[in-house]
């Protein structure tokens, strides 16, 4: 007897156990705004900006630091140092000093020290000077010489 009752309940109609949204009034303010409505957009805070596409100084110091910086971080510093912003001077120079992510100059390491020390940066009139004792050959020591003094 209980196989013809669990029979018959397999074979009558079940009540569907779906959830069902009453959807009316989630397109009021499309279709019908009102002042409710566009109060309701003025009170939503402005969305947030979109991240920064591209190398920031943050990044390019850090690839500097762990010499894996190259052509990009340097165009981007030497863009940087061209607006006379400090860090991107003093980084580019000691980049141009050492040969991280190019070839090692240290007479435009000299001239972007000094460039650094006049936007008053710490340390960077030593650096120059130490650049000038002990990296740079005699001739190019007559070279940085004769353009100071046409300065």
């Amino acid at each position: 007897m209980t196989r013809a009752l669990i029979a018959l309940g397999l074979l009558l109609p079940w009540p569907a156990l779906a959830q069902f949204y009453d959807l009316d009034g989630a397109y009021h303010c499309v279709t019908t705004p009102d002042a409710a409505c566009e109060k309701e957009l003025k009170d939503r805070p402005p969305p947030a900006p979109p991240p920064v596409e591209g190398p920031t100084m943050e990044k390019v110091i850090a690839k500097v630091r762990d010499r894996t910086a190259g052509p990009p971080e340097i165009d981007f510093l030497a863009r940087h140092a061209a607006a006379n912003e400090p860090r991107a001077v003093e980084v580019l120079a000691w980049c141009k000093l050492n040969g991280v992510g190019t070839g090692a100059d240290p007479v435009a390491a000299y001239w972007l020290y000094r460039q650094a020390a006049k936007l008053g940066v710490a340390n960077a009139r030593r650096n120059q000077i130490a650049v000038y004792e002990s990296r740079l050959t005699p001739d190019e020591r007559q070279q940085v010489l004769v353009q100071e003094n046409a300065q």
